[in-house]
């Protein structure tokens, strides 16, 4: 360490030489990312060592490509003591980075069809259901927590279908009563198909679902991940619409299998119509 590495810095020129904000540094301070070395107990003043300079400069870059505090916080942790584990996390950054890169390209090209008014081939298929009993609980979630709660309560479900004695007749599925979006929680209605009708509870809803002529577009892996999958409800919506009919009902997704498997989600995406 050299003797300029001990020099004090005023907050004001520590940000000037990293081009940090004063309200940056407050945050990041306080959120214990980029502490001041001294604050005088008289002023109030903050000083920063010049040998901050290099992890200022890292947080800014990091914090520039928009990599959340939490991450920033993980990979600043790292730095020092293990290099290579904090390489690892930037490079698992920039895959998920590359990934919603291209979600975004998916949607919007979903998006341009909308404004060029252009008519794909679409791979939607129809169906008839039949009226079957149910068990299903009420749930509000983000997009991030859907897959763990979506787990979590088929599980709970299937273990109240077994204790009443009931057989699961079909894979779990979900009713969007209202989207589930970076700006909506919902709520999701969580189901199984099931051989018979039980006394509910305040969570619990045992009901006979009404059946009718459903719309399916089937899907697995990558297009399946929000937002791609917002991508496929336009689709099955558009191929309704143009073909006359009337979507009815709240549109829903059958999951073919957990989303919290190691292998990719496979499901379908199903929306009753009429007409």
């Amino acid at each position: 360490m050299t003797a300029r590495d001990h020099e004090w810095m005023t907050a004001g020129r520590f940000g000037a030489s990293t081009l940090l904000t004063a309200k940056a540094l407050r945050i990041y301070a306080e959120r214990g990312l980029l502490p001041p070395r001294r604050v005088d107990a008289e002023t109030g003043y903050r000083y920063y060592s010049a040998d901050q300079v290099p992890t200022g400069w890292l947080i800014a870059l990091l914090r520039s490509a928009d990599l959340s505090l939490d991450q920033i916080a993980s990979i600043v942790d790292l730095s020092e003591e293990d290099p290579d584990a904090a390489v690892a996390l930037l490079d698992e950054a920039t895959a998920a980075m590359d990934r919603r890169t291209q979600a975004h390209h998916v949607v919007l090209a979903r998006a341009r069809l909308h404004l060029t008014k252009e008519t794909l081939m679409s791979a939607v298929d129809t169906a008839i259901e039949g009226d079957r009993p149910v068990l299903s609980v009420m749930r509000r979630m983000a997009p991030h927590e859907m897959d763990q709660i979506i787990h979590d309560e088929v599980y709970h479900l299937r273990q109240i279908a077994a204790g009443a004695g009931l057989q699961v007749t079909g894979d779990a599925f979900g009713v969007f009563h209202a989207p589930v979006t970076d700006d909506s929680d919902g709520p999701l209605e969580i189901v199984i198909p099931v051989d018979g009708l039980i006394d509910g509870t305040e969570d619990v809803r045992s009901y006979r679902m009404t059946g009718g002529q459903v719309a399916l577009r089937h899907a697995e892996g990558r297009e399946t991940d929000f937002p791609e999958i917002l991508a496929l409800y336009d689709e099955v919506y558009a191929w309704i619409t143009d073909a006359g009919r009337t979507p009815i009902g709240p549109p829903r997704e059958i999951w073919h299998n957990s989303p919290r498997d190691d292998e990719p989600l496979r499901l379908t995406v199903v929306w009753p119509f009429a007409g």
